[in-house]
């Protein structure tokens, strides 16, 4: 065999040698399973027919390979009434949502407040349905009204938290009169 036969068989054997998917250590490489996109500051408003609807800010959003969104730093979300005013607020430490659910997980010291009904609501997990404009948790919940504290497990209501049902509901009522008899007949027999 010629010298540059030789070369040429070194350098092939090269090439497929030096393609292989081991690392240094004569192990498979892994792929990369880290966000694509990572914004800091973020702070991004959604419309709907030219109108602010919703606000959703935090120090840090991170887009993964799957299309799901991870912001691991507090976020708010502030929902806004028909004359662009502000009517509920939602705070979580960090926020997760799933592309394939269409949800957001909101974690941690969870505290959504509506300011015209004077409503708060405290979890360390809800999820909000943006399609549904719902908002959920199977997590203890504790809803403070101005006349009422309400504890239960388990929660759901519309998102401008004006109607929510609970489950294994304990609390501080505040109750009206009760009527026990109906009023007596003032008919008189003859």
């Amino acid at each position: 065999m010629t010298l540059r036969w030789r070369f040429l068989a070194f350098w092939g054997l090269s090439l497929c040698f030096g393609c292989s998917s081991l690392d240094e250590k004569g192990e498979a490489a892994s792929t990369y399973n880290g966000p694509l996109m990572e914004v800091e500051n973020l702070s991004v408003m959604l419309s709907d027919s030219g109108k602010v609807s919703i606000s959703l800010t935090s120090a840090k959003q991170m887009k993964m390979q799957n299309e799901d969104e991870v912001y691991p730093q507090t976020v708010y979300v502030t929902f806004f009434d028909d004359n662009g005013v502000p009517y509920s607020t939602l705070r979580g430490d960090s926020a997760r949502y799933i592309k394939a659910e269409n949800i957001y997980r909101v974690m941690g010291n969870v505290f959504f407040f509506n300011r015209t009904a004077q409503q708060s609501l405290a979890s360390e997990l809800l999820i909000w349905n943006p399609m549904t404009r719902r908002i959920y948790t199977n997590r203890k919940v504790t809803i403070n009204t101005p006349k009422e504290k309400i504890v239960g497990v388990g929660m759901d209501a519309d998102q401008d938290f004006t109607q929510f049902q609970m489950k294994k509901v304990t609390g501080i009522f505040e109750v009206d009169s009760l009527v026990t008899q109906p009023p007596a007949s003032t008919a008189v027999e003859q």
